[in-house]
């Protein structure tokens, strides 16, 4: 076979290997006449094989796109001239392409040393453009897109090198790591993204070991790789590049052995793919994971200790009654209804963490929360810490629930308190944020306007690992004895529940800003407050169903009821509660659990009791507010833990209105 044929023959190799790519690529000589083209290019730009012929002008691509449409109105030979013009100065260009079906194309093109003319890569970006998908179908179509990158890649690398000088021009244009080492483990060929990972350039690489860039850490796991391309095994492998002033890199890097005619190992081809963004959304799905399944076990911690709190409370109530004319006493058990008290509280906050504590959201002009809410924060943070407020003009309203808006914003202050035991300047922020659709910050939220609330510190700062379990209930860097370690968790829960994303921004020794973004409040109302009527003779004589499993609650609002002087009958559960009503249709009002043993929930009861009994009222108690997902309206709810005087207040609107 003479030079010549050879040569042909490779130019067959190349051009056969670039309909494998998942780009279009098409390359023009110094003449502006067609050399090569792949399928994929004809197939994105729709483009008739009878035009993509080797030696055609560029002006009759030109020509073809401008007579349907795709350069909008105007003369067909203006038009033709204008982009023949731009094309004879062969410039980089990148810029997007949008075809009249919607389609996204991304064209770039580059010039070629050598041999003059310029080669050009056609991307679909599309889906990159326009995607919004969930995090979890991301992080799927994210991994098949690189699985089909790979391949792409891998298929390059085969052709490579049998490719003429131009095929250079190509590999540089693809957006991967490329390379081939010789059986010595030195370069002998690198594509230009060398550079922007490693910052070195073709000249200070050619030649060089490979292992000269293999930082400590990864030697172990890349000589196991290249013991296993060298005895003739494809593989890939994971690893994290660290590069100094900019962040490290996750990749993917694989090894394809070279083979000669007898099938001896001449080298191996090397390549990488930038995995970063698929790790940072693989790592938030294992972090939205683990926050959920913090949330489902203490929502359930939660129901259980508020029965508990509400026997306590309930029966302190009792014991102070019969112990009145002891002061001792009387402070003892004062002393232990705080103490239960407090315990309920916590409850509230682990059940804010769970997203599982129902809220009261009302529009909120943030703003004028903060006004309001900066004299009382003045008072609690001390002379020592500076208070000041940025707040920002012509701001929306947002639908939040005004109380927990303000726990949090104390919280937050709190916390930024203690990192200046010193003292210092604490400022809050307000502002609109504007999220843009791909971004690195609050990622599981769609793009849009939010208004945003942030509170900076001067403190210490946190670590990186501090950032990362700040949210989990119960971490705390204070000292034993010092907080709960809810505060936090707390916010994170309210923020959740509320529809809005917070972060973290921290150093060590630079102090911290936590950022909250609530969404904006486009349709505002007001619901006003109603006075309740006092119960009259007539109420008070009222029958009442009690369906209650806990024995020590239901033993504790069973006397509670008798004391109001209501005639009460008890049901373990909802089965025996709908039996005494088909016996009893007269009673007053149904006092029920939400959640019971049986096939009938305290839930069932709400829907089913109105429509069988018209004149029975029905008021459900829970202590595990994930159940208020359904219909219930709050005025027929009564959370545990309670004192007698909410259950009266709850009973007197209820039947009021009954009587009424």
């Amino acid at each position: 076979m003479n030079k010549t044929s050879t040569l042909e023959q490779r130019s067959a190799w190349t051009l056969d290997a670039l309909d494998y790519l998942d780009q279009g690529i098409s390359v023009f000589d110094q003449d502006l006449r067609l050399i090569a083209c792949n399928k994929r290019m004809t197939e994105l730009l729709e483009i008739p094989e009878e035009l993509a012929l080797i030696n055609q002008h560029i002006s009759e691509f030109f020509r073809f796109n401008a007579l349907r449409g795709e350069y909008g109105e105007g003369d067909i030979d203006e038009l033709v001239t204008e982009r023949v013009k731009l094309a004879e100065s062969f410039e980089p260009h990148v810029f997007d392409r949008i075809r009249p079906d919607g389609t996204i194309i991304e064209v770039r093109g580059n010039p070629m040393e050598h041999n003059g003319g310029f080669v050009t890569t056609y991307t679909d970006v599309t889906e990159v453009r326009q995607s919004e998908a969930r995090l979890e179908k991301r992080v799927i179509k994210r991994t098949e897109a690189y699985r089909r990158e790979s391949e792409a890649h891998r298929e390059t690398a085969e052709a490579l090198h049998k490719s003429e000088s131009w095929i250079r021009q190509i590999a540089d244009a693809v957006p991967a790591l490329i390379a081939y080492v010789d059986k010595d483990n030195c370069y002998q060929f690198i594509n230009n993204m060398h550079q922007e990972w490693f910052g070195l350039d073709r000249e200070q690489l050619i030649g060089c070991s490979i292992f000269s860039l293999v930082e400590d850490r990864n030697k172990e796991q890349f000589e196991k790789d290249i013991a296993s391309v060298a005895s003739g095994k494809e593989v890939s492998s994971e690893y994290m590049i660290r590069r100094k002033g900019r962040k490290p890199l996750d990749v993917s890097i694989t090894f394809i052995p070279h083979f000669d005619s007898d099938e001896k190992v001449l080298g191996y081809f090397f390549l990488g793919q930038d995995l970063s963004e698929y790790k940072q959304t693989e790592r938030e799905l294992i972090e939205s994971q683990k926050m959920q399944a913090l949330g489902r076990l203490t929502g359930g911690i939660a129901h259980d200790f508020n029965n508990l709190l509400t026997i306590i409370l309930g029966n302190l109530n009792f014991i102070e009654d019969d112990t009145i004319d002891n002061e001792e006493m009387r402070e003892v058990i004062h002393a232990c209804q705080q103490a239960a008290k407090r315990g309920g509280e916590l409850i509230q906050r682990l059940l804010t963490f769970s997203r599982r504590q129902a809220l009261k959201p009302e529009s909120t002009d943030i703003n004028a929360l903060v006004e309001d809410f900066s004299i009382l924060l003045q008072r609690t943070l001390g002379e020592t810490v500076q208070v000041q407020r940025r707040l920002g003009l012509g701001l929306a309203q947002t639908l939040v629930d005004k109380n927990q808006l303000e726990t949090c914003l104390l919280n937050l202050t709190l916390n930024a308190r203690d990192a200046m035991p010193k003292g210092g300047k604490l400022t809050i922020r307000t502002q609109t944020y504007k999220k843009p659709q791909h971004h690195d910050t609050f990622t599981d939220l769609p793009a849009g306007d939010y208004i945003m609330l942030s509170v900076r510190d001067e403190g210490d700062g946190m670590s990186a690992e501090t950032i990362s379990r700040a949210f989990e209930p119960f971490y705390t860097t204070k000292p034993s004895g010092v907080g709960t370690g809810l505060g936090l968790s707390m916010v994170y829960g309210f923020v959740k529940q509320s529809g809005g994303g917070i972060d973290i921004k921290s150093k060590m020794g630079e102090g911290t800003t936590i950022r909250i973004i609530f969404p904006i409040d486009k349709q505002s109302a007001v619901n006003a407050e109603e006075q309740l009527p006092k119960l009259s003779d007539e109420q008070q004589n009222a029958r009442i169903l009690l369906v209650e499993d806990d024995e020590g609650v239901r033993q504790f609002v069973h006397r509670t009821l008798n004391k109001m002087g209501y005639t009460v009958d008890i049901a373990e559960n909802g089965d025996f509660a709908l039996d005494q009503l088909s016996q009893n249709p007269e009673y007053d009002l149904v006092l029920t659990d939400i959640v019971m043993p049986g096939s009938v929930s305290g839930l069932d009861l709400y829907d089913m009791v109105p429509q069988d009994y018209p004149k029975t009222k029905v008021l459900c108690m829970t202590g595990y507010s994930e159940q208020l997902e359904s219909s219930l309206n709050e005025d027929h709810l009564l959370r545990k833990p309670f004192q007698r005087a909410s259950l009266a207040d709850k009973l007197q609107s209820l039947l009021n209105d009954h009587h009424a």
